[in-house]
């Protein structure tokens, strides 16, 4: 579910600042970086890029291991 945050929240993947995204956990991902994600094949190497912005976030990165 998308949600328009309280105050301005920074990205967790692109650090731009947004009110419309959701959150992921503890990490606030815009809408924009979320459309690209989902619109990512595995073999792009744009990927790997998102994959690790996520691995380095608060995420538990057990999550993303597989």
């Amino acid at each position: 579910m998308y949600k328009r945050a309280t105050e301005v929240e920074s990205c967790g993947i692109c650090n731009q600042e947004s009110e419309k995204g959701f959150y992921l956990l503890s990490m606030w991902i815009c809408l924009s970086c979320e459309r690209k994600m989902v619109e990512l094949e595995v073999e792009d190497p744009t990927y790997a890029w998102y994959i690790e912005r996520l691995r380095g976030s608060k995420i538990n990165s057990r999550m993303l291991s597989h």
